[in-house]
Parts: structure tokens; C-alpha cells; sequence
């Protein structure tokens, strides 16, 4: 699914160019869950955005489904992002004025997708993560393992091929951040790919591969 082929991502910081990414060549097969681990500033987040085609590399070339990413326009990007890739954020980024249920229905309202259509498809994510019966609920009015499975829900209700988790546990009690990465898993076996970016050695442990990134490189993996 994902082939990274010598991708190099720098930055200007002051008078300084700093290597986010350097030569990076990474696989992923359809259907593994990967962790990829690394302490802060290692790169990890940049690949996880490049991987995400939020961001691009400056040199290298990125393969997402055999298809050079390059020969995508804007519209296409945004069209892959919004259907095929589901993203789990540490912060869960839901909005906290609108309902569980509303926060989930969000890309599929992006897709122009019709509130007959959208419906079913919001209630089977919820069901999913066990959040149906507080779908009216806001997200300040849960738990955050609850906010983070509605999170994971909004991720899924698109029905995409690849799910990117950065550091999806960062911010839960290690008892409910076990209950995410068993929901992962359980996604994983559904025959979802998950890239999960992590700085927590143990953590990474519990994916299928663990691919340990060092200063901009693939260290090993």
C-alpha cells in the first residue's frame, strides 16, 4: 500500500537547514498494523504527514497504492485524504459544540453526501466504537477514552483503506489507552492498514512490525 522510496523533508530554521526527514525508505504492506516509534523530533510527525499527503517531501517519491503521489492535483489529494485515509489525532480534535454523532457525520458533510445516506453510515462507526447510545452527547460531556473512540469513529465512517494514529493514547490513563489500541486491533483485523506514530517503546510493541526512526532516518524496521 505505502512504498517510500528515499524521501527527504528539511526545514529552515534561522540561518540553519535542519533535516526533518533524510532518505527515508519505508514499506507498509495492505492490512499491517505498524508502529513507528521515536523520541520528539525525530521526524516522525513530518512522516506521518507526508504519509498522510498533508505535507509533501521535498526529494524521493512516495508510491500510495502503486500511484506516484506527484501525479495527483490538489483535488485529487484532498478527495484521497477525505475518503481512503482515516486520522486519529492525541487530541482528538472534535468540535465541542456539536454532538458525537455531528463531530462522526463531518466528512461525509465534506463529501456532499446526503443526510439519508450519511446516516446509517454514522451509525454503524458508532456502533463500532461503542459510542451509539451517546451519539446526542458533546465531547466535553464524555470521558476522554470516549472522546478518542468518537475520534476513531469520525476516522472510520468513510469506510477508508488506511488509518494514521498519532499518538493516539497520549493523552489517556494507561487502562483506557489499552481499550484503543484493542480497537485498533480489532480494526486491523477487519483488514484495515494502521500506521500508528508513537514515542512509547511499549506501546509500539503491541503492532504487528515496530519501525524505529532516529533524527530524520529509518533506523531500523
Amino acid at each position: 500500500m505505502i512504498d517510500l522510496i528515499g524521501i527527504s523533508k528539511t526545514y529552515i530554521l534561522g540561518d540553519s537547514e535542519v533535516y526533518a526527514l533524510d532518505d527515508v525508505h519505508l514499506s507498509v504492506a495492505d492490512g499491517e498494523f505498524v508502529g513507528i516509534v521515536g523520541p520528539s523530533g525525530s521526524g516522525k510527525s513530518t512522516l506521518m504527514n507526508i504519509i498522510g499527503v498533508l505535507d509533501v517531501a521535498d526529494s524521493g517519491m512516495y508510491l500510495l497504492d502503486g500511484v506516484p503521489i506527484e501525479s495527483y492535483g490538489s483535488n485529487e489529494l484532498a478527495r484521497i485524504r477525505n475518503r481512503h485515509i482515516g486520522f486519529v489525532f492525541q487530541n482528538f480534535n472534535l468540535i465541542g459544540r456539536m454532538s458525537i454523532e455531528e463531530n462522526v457525520e463531518l466528512p461525509l458533510v465534506y463529501q456532499g453526501m446526503k443526510a439519508a445516506q450519511r446516516r446509517p453510515l454514522v451509525e454503524a462507526a458508532l456502533e463500532k466504537v461503542g459510542l451509539l447510545e451517546r451519539r446526542r452527547h458533546t465531547p466535553n460531556s464524555v470521558s476522554g477514552g470516549q472522546q478518542q473512540r468518537a475520534a476513531i469513529a469520525r476516522a472510520l465512517v468513510t469506510e477508508p483503506s488506511l488509518i494514521l494514529a498519532d499518538e493516539p493514547t497520549g493523552n489517556l490513563d494507561s487502562h483506557t489507552g489499552g481499550e484503543i489500541i484493542e480497537l485498533l486491533h480489532g480494526l486491523n483485523a477487519s483488514g484495515r492498514t494502521i500506521v500508528l506514530i508513537t514515542h512509547d517503546d511499549h506501546l509500539a510493541a503491541q503492532t504487528g512490525r515496530r519501525v524505529r526512526i532516529k533524527d530524520g532516518r529509518v533506523a531500523d524496521g
